[in-house]
C-alpha cells in the first residue's frame, strides 16, 4: 500500500526539521510547568488548508504558525529566530512529495511582550507562514 502524507503535514515536519536543525528547542505543543522547558524555545503549531483543487491536481494555500518564546532578557535572541523561520519560508521549500510557494507579502511577524504568568515578562513572537502549493 502506498502511503501519502498530506501536503500540510509534509510542510509540518519541514519546519519542525528546520527548528531542530537550527538547534531550537522544539515542540509540537506549548511545553507545560513541569517540563521545565529553557527559553527560548519554538512551537510549530496550528495548520491551516485552503485548498483548491484541478483536474489533476490538489492546490490551495498552507497557513503555519509559528510561535517563539523568550524570557524578558531574550528579545534579540527571538526576534534572530523569527527572522530565520520568516526568511525559510520566502521562495521555493521543496519536501519529500511536494512543492510549496512562500512570497514574502504572504507572510506575517509579530512581535509581543506576554505578561500572563505573574511576576514575568516574556517576549514572543508569532509567525504566520503562507505558503502556495505547487
Amino acid at each position: 500500500m502506498i502511503q501519502i502524507t498530506s501536503p500540510e503535514q509534509e510542510l509540518y515536519d519541514y519546519f519542525y526539521a528546520f527548528s531542530q536543525s537550527s538547534g531550537y528547542k522544539t515542540y509540537d505543543h506549548l511545553p507545560m510547568q513541569q517540563e521545565n522547558a529553557p527559553y527560548p524555545f519554538v512551537i510549530v503549531g496550528d495548520i491551516q488548508v485552503v485548498p483548491t483543487a484541478t483536474k489533476t491536481s490538489l492546490n490551495g494555500n498552507v497557513l503555519i504558525t509559528i510561535d517563539i518564546w523568550g524570557d524578558k532578557k531574550q528579545r534579540f535572541t527571538v526576534s534572530d529566530m523569527a527572522e530565520r523561520f520568516f526568511s525559510a519560508a520566502i521562495g521555493q521549500v521543496l519536501t519529500d512529495d511536494y512543492r510549496f510557494y512562500g512570497r514574502v507579502e504572504d507572510q506575517s511577524k509579530e512581535f509581543t511582550q506576554d505578561q500572563s504568568v505573574p511576576d514575568t515578562v516574556l517576549n514572543r513572537a508569532t509567525l504566520i507562514l503562507n505558503l502556495n502549493i505547487l
